[in-house]
């Protein structure tokens, strides 16, 4: 007999195709003896088969109706992309925080906006998926859009990982290009002239901590007394608080960090400590990593809008009062408006200015390494350079190791 066609094989007499579907062999028995004119016909279809696969419209049931292989097959053919989303969010639950999981949420609602939630998943192609991307990018930021591919990808690996669809879906499937917007921190002149805009001194004490520490607005709103060492000049990051208003742990374990205080920082916490340090403590709900933790913790903020408040508060800031606090204090200044964030960059631009070491800047910002410093902070880095060599070029003559004396070896 001829050498039987690729795909083409004999079992039990009888002719049997294979193909690859979903990174699986899958072979089908046509139940026909190998006749030549056979072996065309089971030629033939196998190529129709493959075709199919490739052009994201196979259906087993369809093809192979009484194959006893559709049975694992069903699930795969029915599953919609409505359903993959709900199924990837109930599995990523356990691994996630709450915060997270409402973002991916609110992500993928967003998405169903453009790609039809009836859809096969088994039907999705790469088309569909940059289609998607054209419509996010028709109103929102490069930026955004890649946020959202980050977690659309996230779902589709996923669905490749368990044969749900094809992995050219997201084959090829790139970042779009996005300009990086450069840090415009606060000058001295405009920090001081923010400082004397506020109506109120614990408003400065807290712009002056944020400038001269870089905490993350959430990681300041939740500083506790407990948190402080004023006689060692020490801060202990412990918590965050989200724009939801939960209290969690910062955002990474790098975050997770002993802060060396500058001279400016601690007199500001000095002259902070006689506002709120005797207030009532209060008991708050912490978010562990661990999935279902928590923990109750009693502690005295730092700052807290019962300074000024005339009516009964919380005993801590939100988000939004940060914002609207520096929005007014910035109007008030007449200085160019940038985000309340730029408090961060401000701490890390005049560190390096001032000569500091970049993997110390990283870890008092709770970097886990100093690539983040120069990907962000690159020109300031570069300026930063000749004084490195002035300082070398001075220092390199008077600290050059003396040659150490021979010694007579004893024969």
């Amino acid at each position: 007999m001829k050498k039987l066609p690729t795909g083409v094989e004999i079992h039990s007499g009888k002719l049997r195709i294979w193909f690859m579907f979903r990174g699986k062999r899958c072979r089908e028995s046509l139940y026909s003896p190998p006749t030549p004119r056979n072996i065309k016909i089971a030629f033939e279809k196998r190529t129709s088969v493959c075709h199919a696969i490739r052009l994201g419209t196979f259906d087993y049931l369809e093809w192979f109706p009484h194959s006893t292989n559709h049975q694992d097959m069903v699930n795969i053919n029915t599953l919609t992309v409505k359903g993959l989303f709900e199924r990837w969010l109930t599995l990523k639950r356990i691994e996630v925080t709450e915060a997270t999981l409402t973002n991916y949420h609110n992500r993928l609602k967003q998405t169903l906006a453009y790609l039809d939630p009836e859809l096969l998943v088994s039907q999705l192609t790469q088309e569909h998926i940059l289609d998607l991307r054209m419509a996010l990018l028709s109103t929102c930021s490069a930026s955004t859009v890649n946020t959202y591919m980050r977690t659309i990808k996230g779902v589709l690996s996923f669905a490749i990982t368990n044969e749900y669809c094809s992995p050219r879906v997201i084959s090829g499937i790139k970042d779009l290009k996005q300009s990086k917007s450069p840090p415009t921190p606060l000058s001295r002149d405009e920090f001081f002239r923010l400082i004397e805009a506020c109506k109120n001194e614990q408003d400065k004490h807290l712009w002056a901590l944020a400038v001269y520490t870089g905490l993350r607005h959430g990681e300041l709103m939740a500083l506790a007394w407990e948190d402080i060492d004023l006689n060692k000049g020490l801060i202990y990051v412990k918590r965050n608080l989200t724009l939801k208003g939960i209290f969690k742990l910062p955002k990474t374990t790098a975050g997770e960090r002993v802060i060396n205080l500058l001279d400016p920082a601690i007199k500001a916490l000095i002259k902070q400590k006689p506002l709120t340090y005797m207030m009532l403590p209060e008991s708050i709900t912490v978010q562990q990593r661990e999935h279902g933790k928590i923990e109750i913790e009693t502690v005295h903020f730092v700052f807290s809008p019962r300074v000024t408040a005339t009516k009964e508060t919380k005993s801590y800031y939100f988000h939004t009062s940060i914002h609207d606090k520096w929005t007014a204090a910035i109007r008030r200044a007449r200085i160019a408006y940038r985000k309340p964030y730029q408090t961060r960059h401000t701490f890390a631009c005049w560190m390096l200015s001032a000569g500091a070491n970049p993997t110390f800047i990283a870890k008092q910002m709770g970097h886990s390494s100093a690539k983040e410093i120069y990907q962000t902070y690159g020109d300031w880095v570069s300026e930063h350079t000749q004084n490195q060599l002035d300082v070398l070029n001075k220092k390199y003559g008077e600290n050059a190791p003396k040659m150490p004396l021979k010694t007579n070896k004893l024969m």
